[in-house]
C-alpha cells in the first residue's frame, strides 16, 4: 500500500506537469523531465535530453498557445509508472496529452506524447 506522502509527492509533481504544458511553461515542465524523455510532439517522435526536449516543447508551445490542460484518464501501467491522459486546447484545437510518471529518487516524467486529437 502507498504511503500518504508517497501519494502525495506524486500527485503534487502531476500536478505541477499539468499546469506547465497547459500554461505553456516549458522551463518548468523541463524541471520535470527525466534526463532522456521519449517525446512525441504531433508527428515527430524522439528520445531527446532534457534540454532538446525543452527546446522542441518550447517551439511547440509558441506556435500553439496552451489554453488549459484537463486530465480526463489516469492508471497504473504494467511496470509500475503512473500514467496521464488528457486534453489540452490550445489556439489551434485540441490535442491529446498522455505523460508517464516514472518513480525514482522523484517522479518524472519519462514519456510525453502531444497530439492531435481525434
Amino acid at each position: 500500500m502507498a504511503s500518504a506522502g508517497f501519494v502525495n509527492a506524486q500527485n503534487e509533481v502531476k500536478d505541477q506537469v499539468v499546469t506547465a504544458i497547459g500554461t505553456g511553461n516549458a522551463t518548468e515542465l523541463g524541471k520535470h523531465l527525466v534526463a532522456n524523455v521519449d517525446l512525441t510532439v504531433l508527428n515527430t517522435s524522439e528520445y531527446y535530453s532534457r534540454a532538446q526536449a525543452e527546446q522542441v516543447l518550447r517551439k511547440f508551445f509558441a506556435e500553439t498557445e496552451p489554453l488549459g490542460l484537463s486530465i480526463e484518464h489516469e492508471g497504473t501501467s504494467k511496470v509500475g509508472d503512473r500514467y496521464y491522459i488528457g486534453r489540452l486546447r490550445t489556439s489551434k484545437g485540441e490535442h491529446r496529452v498522455t505523460f508517464f510518471l516514472k518513480k525514482g529518487d522523484v517522479f518524472q516524467v519519462k514519456t510525453l506524447r502531444i497530439e492531435t486529437a481525434r
